[in-house]
């Protein structure tokens, strides 16, 4: 019965993809991994195994216990976690029994929130059906034993400390996730450069992220440089500067604007091309833009959000997870995580013509020093007529105004020179290149493409007026 339970851990809305786990006895660590997909990745093969097989390769296949064993990085066994899933999870008529745990006879029964077992109300003793939420004996019992695993040395050796809700945490900035483990060796405070961090609560050794620039600090070196005085870890959004902050307002102020008519001085780009294929300069279509994100979806948000999916597909190779064979762009597009990529920041940035979606561009903000551009497109029925040199130079605009100093962008071989001879940009320099993924990650390149960075031209302010129309 607890493996029903524990197949929760990983399932969708279980424990965090990139979670760091090990296993545990006696109080010493014995092999070391995180969590992805529907295992864990052990440290010592850098394989996907099960979390039986891990406890295997911890020396302990004769246990058969692997749950009780495995502990996240702030002290919680995912037998606990599997618990506290289960306690939450809203229950349904299939998961449980058709028939009396104790009497093994059909009829009406009062069903379990906590297991698949079912009761007849005289069976288990009760006056009257319970409302709400009823637990039987089995798993009271299993509750009462859990109160008692703060002592426990192996959760004491993994990080638990006593007075720290640790569930809580899992959802919160203390415990420590592999982002992007094929480079963990650039994840870093950018302050102080260090790569250790505290498992043990909230401390100077606690690492915390800026929600816009996506920035690693520990919370020591920001009291240490006077950046900030943080006493706990703060609840919502957190912002290494006012810089950070108000780019986060003002792209969220833009995302509820919904989409803003291109002005006729802007559309000289279509009317050229126009002319150049002789068919006539009058653009009399409705010509919009915008900028979306998947978190904030509407039924029409959601159309046009599919649309850009099928323009990627339409005009790019599918992006593929080699172990899962995922597809990465719906979760670009939509900005989701996905085995422990956090694609959370990604807005998408839209043309329409007509209401319809003609070209797209996926745009991720770090801050005042850099964005990112790492996929756009426009409909192949609608290439070359300049949609996209539209948008782009809406997205510049932006970022203009955001006074945000560089944009890159991965480029094939192929699209090089468009990139290059049109828009400007340049192959960013090797050493250049890696003073960006010192402390910006989470860039994303693709296999077989270069680099390009372009410094964006500043925002030209006549007044206040101006500066609100543009945005």
């Amino acid at each position: 019965r607890d493996q029903r339970m524990h197949k929760l851990v990983f399932e969708s809305g279980g424990l965090p993809d990139g979670t760091e786990v090990a296993y545990y006895s006696n109080g010493k660590k014995l092999r070391e991994g995180y969590k992805m997909g529907s295992g864990i990745v052990c440290r010592c093969c850098s394989t996907l195994v099960s979390p039986s097989q891990f406890e295997c390769h911890a020396g302990w296949s004769s246990r058969r216990k692997p749950y009780m064993y495995i502990y996240t990085s702030n002290g919680v066994s995912l037998h606990e976690y599997a618990l506290s899933l289960l306690k939450g999870r809203k229950g349904s008529l299939k998961d449980n029994d058709d028939l009396c745990i104790i009497c093994a006879d059909g009829g009406d029964l009062v069903l379990c929130d906590g297991c698949p077992r079912s009761f007849h109300r005289e069976c288990a003793s009760l006056s009257s059906v319970p409302d709400g939420k009823w637990y039987c004996t089995y798993c009271q019992n299993m509750f009462e034993r859990e109160k008692f695993v703060m002592w426990n040395a192996n959760a004491v050796a993994a990080g638990r400390v006593s007075g720290v809700d640790p569930i809580e945490q899992i959802t919160n900035r203390c415990i420590r996730i592999v982002k992007n483990p094929e480079e963990a060796d650039v994840i870093a405070c950018v302050i102080c450069r260090g790569y250790d961090f505290s498992k043990s609560g909230f401390g100077p050794r606690t690492v915390i992220l800026c929600d816009q620039c996506e920035k690693e600090y520990h919370v020591g070196c920001l009291k240490k440089c006077k950046l900030a005085d943080l006493k706990e870890l703060p609840k919502g959004k957190w912002f290494c500067s006012d810089n950070c902050r108000w780019i986060y307002s003002a792209l969220q102020n833009l995302l509820h604007a919904g989409p803003e008519r291109i002005p006729d001085p802007s559309l000289d780009i279509l009317k050229n091309r126009r002319v150049e294929y002789n068919s006539g300069s009058d653009i009399d279509f409705d010509i919009r833009w915008r900028l979306m994100s998947g978190k904030l979806s509407s039924r029409e948000t959601r159309v046009l959000l599919s649309q850009a999916v099928a323009i990627f597909h339409e005009c790019f190779d599918p992006i593929v997870d080699s172990e899962t064979g995922r597809d990465f762009i719906p979760s670009l597009v939509y900005g989701r995580n996905i085995r422990g990529h956090d694609f959370s920041g990604m807005h998408c940035a839209i043309l329409t013509v007509n209401s319809t979606v003609v070209s797209a561009g996926i745009l991720r903000i770090f801050g005042e020093e850099i964005a990112e551009l790492p996929l756009a497109a426009t409909r192949t029925v609608d290439q070359g007529k300049g949609y996209f040199q539209l948008l782009y130079s809406c997205i510049e605009k932006l970022l203009a105004f955001l006074n945000i100093k560089t944009l890159v962008l991965p480029a094939t071989d192929e699209a090089r020179s468009i990139w290059t001879d049109k828009f400007g940009f340049e192959k960013i320099p090797l050493e250049q290149l890696m003073n960006y993924r010192r402390t910006r990650w989470q860039i994303i390149t693709f296999k077989g493409t270069s680099m390009l960075e372009k410094p964006v031209p500043r925002c030209r302010i006549i007044n206040q007026i101006e500066e609100s129309s543009d945005v």
